[in-house]
């Protein structure tokens, strides 16, 4: 969480309409409101409206009175009396006053016997915004309150009683707990990219990433704070006793309830996953070895002294962007309520109860809800951090109305006749440079903004979206509709398929597809959990000359996965995507989007397949339109790379770069070969029709045009270096079938060679050029084990799959590398059933000289294989490859093992039933 962020700053975006004497047609004839679903339960309304604070970040009420205090990220404190009708907040204290070098301020808490000593104890940064990381930055100090009305802090009486590192992700909650102790959350203190860079997510050797519990009433000798006796590393060597659990990224808030003495903590996630713990002594949360137990980040790092526990709920960045922990509900007002855990989300202003471990949506808002507090009346107060105000949960007078959502097209307002697309007044058609591949599918767009309502810009940065941001008023719509040829290159037998839209309803936007009837009349509203369907195509280059097309209607939460607020959630509709030239021949009024002035981004995007720009420009296109939505920042790619256009080739982890995730059987790999496309594992995923085939969320088919373009691309960098002469296999030869170097004869014999190849990676380039019915039928990633142990194999057929598949890593007599377990003896420890066991489930039984030991050196190079050898304090590490590397003691910096497999998951997911019996009749030979 950037917790650093300034309030909007609008500009009109269609204000040269009056320069250009241009009228905007309105468009009135809008039905596209609410959602299908029924109006939620809940809603938010505003407490104490007449009072506004500057980004507040916290919220309590002083014990034994009802008078509230709000902190303001900047340091300040202000106290206001328990009265709707009250008009401004006193200043309550300045900590800027007592700690000149004050960046922020995060969070403050009372101590429990605060009518005895009116002790308060705040959280100051020195850090900046700069994630700087500094070793005493964060700052634990206790001040005493005054006996005067209003009550103030008293500066003079300030004592710091606790520092830590201050950085990035510092994390933020304070709270004693029933037990007298003060519990805090710290962050990794991290940028989020590359992922706990200062590997103290699995370290209690340090406070980082922990929820730490000292003890404020008791100081140890040379202390100003104690370290309970009952904390559970106390006595473990080399941890540092304040930790109370840890595995943590970045918990931004928590809380105790109040009659169970549970500890709730909300954990801003990484990549895809959103955290909401239960907090337990000595618990391990995962960070980093996984995100949320649901994707793993650095699996080859040390694991924590306890076992990773998983959340109690995860949120997908489908629905979340930046978890704000919550509070129990103990108010009367709600009393359905009761006792569930209300928490929300900063970014998206969702909220939700938690009751027995279920999650239920109470409802939406325009909020930025960034703390949680609890009112004099038992009430949930909702700090709203741009806005400035205090809100809470309310009754939904609406809940109980009918959606009159259009459930056909026809009914949705957008066009005069639907059947021939021609769109209503004020709907404006417009046209994009890089459209991402739909296979074979093409594309009309159009933008709908409800009345006379403008597009507006913001200029100053907002969270983790950057300046420039466009606004959309409520009601924004963009429609899409996809029409596909049911004879390949013969217009005439287009049909439409699905016209897509997406609306903002003025808190968030939500996606809808429409799916097209035979007719062709009008369009259905596709069920929330989306839908399949199959055409019959005639298509020349198919070898049977037709083909049935699958075609996937996707789910409502499947569109957000990239329609998502790291890239405004509408990556078509863009000022680098736009195509200007077009929209102004057109003369739509949308042509006043070349008079504003605003810089575009360089180099902007244009056709991947046109005349403009040079091959690196239209290649970069090419994969910003289908690649970057999940291989960018906060996007979801498990792989580090940035695909996004605006990224500096050099700084994108693409070329040279070795893959994470596999090689893929290509020799020498990078995720980009420079000069070199057959080594690029890059080029394999987009022509692979098998496992390990991209985009996720794209088209299926595969798009020659696109891999022959970002083959040229690749053939072309350079990077100074000679390329090594490796014998080029299988996805050269694909090639020279996708450009059409080899015709006739020749293209039907590579044809059958290569998909006749033993290695199931290598015969899923050719298989898509067989007929259909010769296509082998494989196991996909959901099979029975009972069948496949119970059908007969044949050891000989499966010992040529062992040495295309498994003998890169493993020996089994004279086949295979010495890298992996030795095999050649192994059905005689093993019986067929747990054989295969460990083939599905790799990481289930890791015998310890078998867990992933990684040594990173004095120089940052880091060295992963299985420990060989130690003599003294040097190692000698097997390498991928079965080499062998031995490491001085002076070259180490550290050493750590996990408990992780180097062996894939899904290994027999490309293979046939057949195929797989065979493969584990050999290895249960293996005595």
């Amino acid at each position: 969480m950037n917790a650093a962020v300034s309030p909007f700053l609008l500009v009109s975006f269609f204000a040269a309409a009056a320069l250009s004497g241009a009228e905007r047609v309105p468009w009135t004839s809008s039905k596209i409101h609410g959602s299908p679903e029924p109006p939620p339960r809940y809603r938010v309304e505003r407490a104490f409206p007449k009072v506004t604070f500057e980004n507040p970040i916290d919220v309590a009420v002083i014990p034994g009175t009802r008078r509230l205090v709000v902190s303001t990220l900047d340091g300040r404190l202000f106290s206001l009396p328990d009265d709707e009708s009250c008009e401004k907040a006193e200043l309550f204290g300045d900590v800027r006053q007592f700690e000149q070098e004050t960046a922020s301020s995060y969070a403050f808490t009372f101590h429990p016997r605060f009518a005895e000593n009116r002790f308060v104890f705040v959280w100051i940064n020195l850090d900046g915004h700069g994630h700087k990381n500094r070793e005493d930055g964060t700052h634990i100090v206790r001040f005493r309150v005054t006996e005067e009305d209003p009550p103030r802090l008293d500066l003079a009486s300030g004592k710091l009683i606790y520092t830590w590192m201050s950085g990035g992700h510092n994390g933020g909650g304070l709270r004693f707990g029933p037990d007298g102790m003060l519990y805090i959350a710290a962050g990794d203190t991290a940028d989020p990219d590359p992922p706990d860079p200062l590997a103290t997510g699995q370290n209690i050797g340090d406070v980082l990433a922990s929820i730490q519990r000292i003890d404020v009433d008791h100081p140890d000798a040379g202390r100003a704070y104690g370290i309970p006796k009952d904390n559970p590393f106390v006595n473990t060597p080399g941890a540092r006793g304040e930790v109370w659990a840890y595995g943590f990224r970045n918990p931004w808030r928590m809380s105790f309830d109040k009659k169970s003495g549970a500890l709730w903590v909300g954990d801003v996630g990484w990549e895809l996953w959103e955290m909401i713990d239960r907090v337990e002594r000595g618990g391990n949360y995962g960070w980093s070895i996984t995100e949320g137990g649901k994707q793993d980040v650095r699996p080859d790092r040390a694991r924590g002294p306890s076992p990773v526990l998983p959340p109690v709920v995860v949120h997908s960045h489908k629905e979340a962007a930046s978890i704000t922990g919550g509070e129990i509900y103990d108010g009367k007002k709600l009393p359905e309520l009761a006792g569930t855990y209300i928490y929300g989300d900063w970014q998206l202003g969702t909220f939700w109860s938690l009751r027995d471990g279920k999650s239920t949506e109470l409802c939406r808002s325009n909020l930025e809800p960034i703390v949680f507090g609890v009112a004099p009346d038992g009430e949930l107060l909702i700090a709203d951090y741009a806005g400035g105000g205090l809100w809470r949960l309310a009754r939904n007078p609406d809940a109980r109305k009918v959606s009159e959502f259009p459930r056909r097209l026809s009914e949705s307002g957008l066009f005069a006749d639907g059947k021939m697309q021609t769109p209503a007044p004020g709907v404006v058609p417009y046209e994009i440079h890089a459209p991402r591949w739909s296979d074979h599918a093409t594309s009309q767009r159009w933008i709908a903004l409800p009345g006379n309502e403008n597009i507006t810009l913001a200029k100053k940065e907002l969270g983790v979206i950057a300046p420039g941001r466009w606004v959309f008023p409520d009601d924004s719509v963009l429609a899409l509709t996809y029409t596909l040829e049911m004879e390949r290159g013969n217009p005439a037998t287009a049909r439409k398929i699905e016209t897509q839209i997406m609306h903002f309803d003025g808190i968030q936007w939500a996606a809808y597809s429409y799916r097209w009837n035979d007719a062709q009349t009008d369009a259905k509203l596709v069920p929330a959990d989306g839908a399949d369907a199959t055409f019959d195509v005639k298509d020349p280059a198919e070898p049977s000359g037709a083909m049935r097309q699958p075609w996937h209607f996707f789910a409502r939460a499947e569109c957000l996965r990239c329609h998502n607020m790291w890239n405004n959630f509408t990556p078509g509709f863009s000022s680098s995507q736009l195509d200007r030239q077009a929209i102004a021949d057109a003369g739509d009024p949308l042509e006043l989007l070349t008079r504003l002035k605003i810089p575009l981004e360089e180099p902007k995007l244009t056709n991947p397949h046109g005349k403009s720009g040079n091959l690196e420009l239209r290649a970069r296109s090419y994969l910003e339109a289908n690649c970057a939505t999940c291989h960018r920042a906060g996007g979801g790619g498990s792989v580090p790379t940035m695909m996004t256009i605006e990224t500096k080739l050099a700084d994108a982890r693409l070329v040279d770069a070795k893959p994470v995730q596999g090689d893929l059987g290509l020799p020498d790999a990078r995720i980009i070969a420079p000069g070199d496309p057959y080594r690029s594992v890059l080029l394999y995923r987009m022509a692979t029709a098998g496992r390990g085939h991209m985009p996720y969320l794209g088209g299926k088919l595969i798009d020659d045009r696109g891999l022959v373009l970002v083959r040229d691309w690749i053939a072309g960098i350079k990077l100074g270096a000679e390329t090594p002469e490796i014998e080029l296999l299988a996805l050269a030869s694909a090639f020279r079938v996708i450009d059409g170097s080899e015709t006739g004869a020749e293209r039907e014999g590579l044809i059958r060679r290569g998909a006749a190849l033993p290695d199931p990676m290598q015969r899923a380039l050719f298989e898509r050029f067989l007929p259909e019915s010769q296509r082998r039928k494989t196991l996909g990633p959901v099979f029975s084990t009972d069948a496949l142990l119970a059908r007969a194999g044949d050891a000989a057929r499966g010992k040529t799959l062992f040495t295309a598949i498994c003998a890169t890593c493993h020996r089994a007599g004279d086949t295979g590398i010495d890298f992996g377990p030795e095999l050649t003896h192994i059905a005689a420890k093993y019986p067929r059933a747990a054989l295969l066991e460990q083939i599905v489930q790799p990481a289930k039984i890791i015998e310890p000289q078998w867990q992933l030991a990684t040594v990173v050196l004095k120089s940052g190079e880091s060295v992963s294989g299985f420990i060989d050898g130690r003599i003294g304090e040097e190692i000698t590490l097997k390498i991928a490859g079965g080499g062998r590397r031995k490491i001085p003691a002076e070259e180490i910096s550290k050493t750590t093992t996990a408990n992780v497999s180097v062996m894939p998951e899904g290994l027999l997911q490309s293979l046939t039933a057949q195929e797989a019996a065979d493969l584990l009749s050999f290895v249960s030979s293996l005595k």
